[in-house]
């Protein structure tokens, strides 16, 4: 194919139907000739009219790029799909973080949409979402993608029928998805002894029963009960060991409530009041670094360049008074990473920091390689002790979004670049 060209996808609505077309402006094509009617896609089936006027109506535009072969003109721009979930006003998930992995594609030349579950199809041509403004989003008809990023937003929705077709269909295309499904704790746990790195693992039992919590809080005097598969917190136990019973804090919902149990009959009545449905892990609670009086931990985001794992950034989350985990929308706050560090250890907080960073591009590899390379990113919560190392909590495989300008910045580049390199433009 000859020297491609900058050009642009635009949708209109004409006699009341959104039409898309490639809008390539007053320009003369690159041969001999006019351009022709229409260019077809160098990806799929399909053919798109190509204006060099604009039409009344604009709906939407992205951009894209074109080349020549002999007089035909392809489609050779990039076009990618986040994974959503299933639900009422065409799709379910996170839709500032969609909007922002959207405008990052724009800003590299590709076009983003989002697709839900029910719109995954055999067929050239899919339905994809895209934002207009403030909580307008219109579907549109968009190609099929070369590549999805799934950003499915609950368990629950990762389990329905839907979702299955749609993975069943991906695979058919041959189109590649990264992140295939959520973490399960004590599968993480698991994988990370597999690996030989048990030693930055808390001492954990994967199941929780009367003599495993009996027997975990005589051994230490501090013990965590996590869901499974929960995910910021909720349903989560803190239990102490004091000298006439135990303390127990449990955050549901934002909120942290507070029991006492004069024993360990009276514990167990509690544990099985107040948990959540589901599976639980039993996990001591380590001594942390603390800022103002308060345990914090480091939340560390990974992604994928290539085949190799690196480190995009880390914060520091701040655990609120009486609470029992460090997540900001549980009354967490924020510090910086390299202040905390070198408050803590002085001179030693640049070897604490590479202890860190080598410890999690460790694990990352191995949970990776456990689901056979096909994650892409991930995020950990780890928590230095006072002596400077590193203990593994969790990793999440739909990692929230980073406050620190900075992180969510480089993080949202690294979405796009490994939607490139899965499709082969990288």
């Amino acid at each position: 194919m000859s020297k491609e060209m900058n050009a642009e996808l635009i949708w209109f609505r004409q006699h009341g139907a959104v039409t898309p077309a490639v809008y390539v402006g007053n320009r003369r094509p690159p041969f001999k000739g006019a351009w022709p009617a229409s260019a077809k896609f160098a990806h799929v089936d399909g053919r798109w009219p190509i204006l060099q006027s604009l039409p009344e109506g604009i709906v939407y535009r992205a951009p894209t790029r074109l080349a020549m072969s002999g007089k035909d003109v392809h489609i050779v721009g990039e076009v990618y799909a986040i994974l959503a979930g299933e639900g009422k006003d065409g799709f379910a998930g996170a839709r500032l973080n969609f909007r922002d992995v959207i405008e990052a594609g724009c800003k590299a030349g590709v076009f983003v949409y989002v697709v839900p579950t029910t719109g995954v199809r055999l067929h050239a041509q899919w339905q994809g979402y895209v934002r207009l403004g403030y909580r307008r989003w219109i579907a549109l008809p968009v190609p099929r993608p070369q590549a999805v990023y799934n950003r499915i937003p609950t368990r629950a929705l990762e389990g329905r029928a839907s979702t299955v077709r749609a993975r069943q269909t991906l695979a058919e295309l041959a189109i590649p998805m990264y992140n295939p499904s959520y973490f399960h704790k004590s599968h993480i746990y698991d994988m990370i002894r597999r690996h030989g790195l048990d030693g930055n693992l808390p001492d954990t039992r994967g199941r929780l029963t009367r003599d495993a919590l009996v027997a975990m809080c005589r051994r230490h005097q501090a013990v965590y009960l996590k869901p499974a598969g929960g995910s910021v917190g909720h349903g989560m136990m803190r239990i102490d060991t004091m000298p006439h019973g135990y303390t127990v804090a449990v955050l549901k919902d934002g909120r942290t409530a507070h029991f006492t149990a004069a024993g360990d009959d009276e514990l167990w009545r509690i544990v099985q009041r107040e948990k959540v449905r589901g599976q639980y892990v039993l996990q001591e609670a380590i001594r942390l670094l603390e800022v103002d009086e308060k345990p914090c931990d480091f939340r560390v985001l990974l992604q994928k360049s290539a085949d190799t794992w690196r480190v995009v950034g880390y914060g520091v989350r701040v655990s609120g008074k009486g609470r029992i985990t460090t997540h900001v929308p549980n009354g967490g706050s924020i510090a910086n990473a390299k202040t905390v560090l070198r408050q803590a250890f002085g001179g030693d907080a640049s070897q604490v920091e590479a202890e860190l960073e080598v410890f999690v591009l460790r694990a990352a590899q191995a949970i990776d390689t456990e689901y056979g390379g096909r994650l892409g990113e991930m995020s950990m919560d780890i928590g230095i002790d006072p002596t400077g190392k590193p203990w593994f909590f969790e990793a999440n495989a739909k990692p929230m979004k980073f406050d620190e300008p900075q992180i969510r910045s480089a993080s949202l580049t690294g979405v796009i670049d490994r939607l490139r390199y899965l499709a082969g433009h990288n």
